[in-house]
Order: C-alpha cells, then sequence, then structure tokens
C-alpha cells in the first residue's frame, strides 16, 4: 500500500522568533511567502477560506520549512514556498513558488489549482507503474 501524503511548505520557520523574524522582514521588504500571503495574509489567525478549506486543501500539512521530515527538506532546499506530494519518501513538487505567486493571495484560485493538479496525478501513472519503451 502506499504512503502519500501532500505538504504546503512555507518559506518561514514555525517558532515564535521565526514568525517574528519574517514578519519583520516582510514589513521591511526583504522577506516574501506567497504560501503564507495565501493562508494568512497580515490576518495572524488567517484567511477565512484556508480556516474552512476542505476538498483537496483539507488533505494538505501545512508546514514551515523547519518543521518539515528531512527526506522532504533536502528535496526542496532553494524551491520554498511550494507543494509537494510525498509518495513512499519520493519527493514531487506539485505547485513551484513561482506559480503559488501567481495565484497573487487568492486561496480560491490555489484551491482549483491544487484540485487541478491532484486530478492529473491520479489519472497519471507512478514511475513504478510505467511501462518500459
Amino acid at each position: 500500500m502506499s504512503n502519500i501524503k501532500l505538504f504546503a511548505i512555507y518559506d518561514a520557520d514555525g517558532s515564535l522568533l521565526g514568525e517574528l523574524a519574517y514578519l519583520w522582514r516582510k514589513c521591511t521588504g526583504h522577506a516574501e511567502c506567497s504560501l503564507c500571503d495565501l493562508s494568512h495574509g497580515w490576518n495572524p489567525l488567517g484567511r477565512r477560506g484556508w480556516r474552512q478549506r476542505k476538498g483537496a486543501t483539507a488533505s494538505v500539512s501545512w508546514v514551515h520549512r523547519d518543521e518539515l521530515p528531512s527526506h522532504v527538506s533536502t528535496q526542496v532546499i532553494g524551491q520554498l514556498p511550494c507543494v509537494v506530494i510525498d509518495r513512499n519518501d519520493q519527493i514531487e513538487i506539485l505547485i513551484s513558488s513561482k506559480t503559488l505567486q501567481a495565484c497573487d493571495g487568492d486561496f480560491d484560485a490555489f484551491d482549483r489549482l491544487l484540485g487541478k493538479k491532484l486530478r492529473a496525478l491520479n489519472h497519471k501513472p507512478t514511475p513504478a507503474t510505467q511501462s518500459q519503451t
């Protein structure tokens, strides 16, 4: 049986000090995390759509870069923020940082994009099942 996990990975640390450091850098124009903009914006409790997520977004683990399992963090260095799928420790980026930026803070746009990516995965053979040509 396959072990599949989805991670939405913030380009920020999850500790209180990490959050404050990110906020300071964001306010001074030295940091940006498009995933933070999607889920929280300037609201520390999160945007309404993110708090009430359902469907595809409900199955995502929203984590900070310092909260990742090591096998995931080594695969995404320099590519944060992003959304990845972890299939039995095989990591694939589903939504890149650039694509997250294109959502422009619109959580509904992100939700539709994630659903589209997941539907495409369901129609794509996994590397273990692809025929050799």
